[in-house]
C-alpha cells in the first residue's frame, strides 16, 4: 500500500507577514540575535514537552499489553488512563506542530524548501511500515487529504487510535464482558444444577434450569442487541458492508457474524455457536439422571465448546496485542523522525 506524496504548501509569506515581532530590547542585544535566540528557545521547550507527553503515553501497565486477565474492569479502567495520555500527547503535538510551523516562516525561502523536502521524507518513512488490513482504505484517504502536514500527522495517528486500536478495546471489552456472564451465569451454577446420586453411580441434572439459562444468555447476545456487536462500537455510527467484512475477516469469525442493522449499515456480532451447541445438548427434559458414561460424554462435549469461547477470547487477546504495539511503534517512529525535523530547524536557527 502506498500513500501519495505530500505537496508541501505555498511557501509564499503572507502579505501582513512581519518577520521579527516587535517586542521591546534591552540596547546592548540586537534585535535579530534576540528573536532568533527566544524563537529556538520556543523550539527546544515544545519539543521536550512534547517527548515528555510521548513517553508517558507509552508507560502502559501490563495489563493493557496481556488484556482482560486481570479482570474486564480492570482493563478498561487501563484503557481509560492511556487514551487519557494519547489525548495529552496529540494536543502537544498539534501546539508543536504550529511552534514548527512558525519558526520556519522566519527562516529564508531555501532554507525553508529543505524543510519542505524533510516533510516528504518523513512521509516516505511511515508509508513504508505496512499497514493492516482492518484501515488499508482509511489510512490512505488520510494521507491523500489536502490537509497541511501537521494536520495530516493528526488525521494518520487519530485513525489508528480511534479507528484501528479503539475497535479492537471495545472487541475485547466486549467479548469479556459476554464470557464474564458466561462464567457468572453457567459455570458457576453448574455445581448446583448437576449432583452425584445413588452412591456416585448416577448423576442428576436439572436440564431444564440450564437450558433456560443458556436461553437468557443467547438472546441477551444476540443481534441487535447492542451486547452483540462486536464492531464498530454501537452508538459510534455503523460501518459499510465492506468495512465490516474486513473487520470480520481479521477477526476469524464465521459468515454469519456480518449482520445487517436497521438502519442499513452493518457490524459484526459474536459467534454464538458455542452456545448453541451447549443448548442443543440439553433440548429435552427436565430433572433427569444419566450414568457416569453418558454424563462423562456429554460433560466432555459441554466443556469443548467453553474451551472454544476461552480460545476465542485469547485469539482476541492477541489482536489487540498486535494493534497495540502497532499503535506504539507508529508513534515511535513518527516521534524519530519530528526529533530529526526539530534538529534540522533548530540548526537553521541558530546558524
Amino acid at each position: 500500500m502506498r500513500i501519495p506524496d505530500f505537496t508541501p504548501p505555498g511557501s509564499r509569506p503572507p502579505a501582513d507577514y512581519n518577520r521579527v515581532a516587535e517586542v521591546p530590547l534591552t540596547p546592548e542585544i540586537p534585535t535579530e540575535m534576540h528573536a532568533a535566540f527566544s524563537i529556538a528557545l520556543l523550539l527546544e521547550r515544545a519539543v521536550k514537552n512534547l517527548n515528555r507527553n510521548h513517553d508517558n503515553m507509552l508507560k502502559c501497565p501490563a495489563a493493557i499489553t496481556k488484556g482482560p486477565e486481570g479482570g474486564s474492569a480492570e482493563f478498561v479502567e487501563q484503557i481509560q488512563a492511556k487514551r487519557v495520555r494519547w489525548e495529552m500527547w496529540a494536543q502537544q503535538l498539534r501546539q508543536c506542530g504550529k511552534v514548527f510551523t512558525h519558526c520556519g516562516e522566519t527562516l529564508p525561502m531555501e532554507q525553508r524548501q529543505q524543510l519542505y523536502n524533510e516533510q516528504v521524507r518523513i512521509f516516505d518513512g511511515l508509508r513504508r511500515m505496512p499497514v493492516p488490513d482492518e484501515m488499508t482504505d482509511e489510512f490512505g484517504a488520510g494521507a491523500n487529504s489536502s490537509s497541511e502536514f501537521f494536520d495530516k500527522l493528526l488525521e494518520l495517528i487519530d485513525l489508528i487510535k480511534n479507528g484501528y486500536l479503539a475497535g479492537y478495546e471495545h472487541i475485547i471489552s466486549a467479548y469479556s464482558d459476554f464470557f464474564s456472564d458466561f462464567n457468572a451465569e453457567i459455570t458457576a451454577k453448574l455445581k448446583d444444577w448437576i449432583v452425584g446420586v445413588d452412591d456416585g453411580k448416577k448423576v442428576e441434572i436439572n436440564l431444564g434450569a440450564l437450558r433456560a439459562a443458556l436461553d437468557n444468555l443467547i438472546a441477551k447476545y444476540t443481534h441487535p442487541n447492542p451486547e452483540s456487536v462486536l464492531f464498530p462500537e454501537p452508538g459510534k455510527g455503523g460501518a459499510t458492508r465492506e468495512e465490516a467484512e474486513k473487520w470480520r475477516e481479521a477477526l476469524g469469525l464465521p459468515a454469519d457474524c456480518l449482520k445487517q442493522n436497521p438502519d442499513g449499515t452493518y457490524c459484526v456480532v459474536m459467534d454464538l455457536a458455542p452456545l448453541k451447541t451447549m443448548r442443543h445438548s440439553v433440548a429435552t427434559g427436565t430433572v433427569t439422571q444419566w450414568d457416569t458414561a453418558r454424563f462423562q460424554a456429554w460433560q466432555t462435549g459441554f466443556n469443548a465448546q467453553e474451551e472454544r469461547m476461552k480460545n476465542t477470547l485469547q485469539s482476541f487477546t492477541q489482536k489487540y496485542s498486535n494493534a497495540n504495539s502497532y499503535h506504539d511503534n507508529f508513534n515511535k517512529t513518527l516521534s524519530s523522525h519530528l526529533n530529526q525535523f526539530a534538529d534540522m530547524l533548530k540548526a537553521m536557527l541558530n546558524f
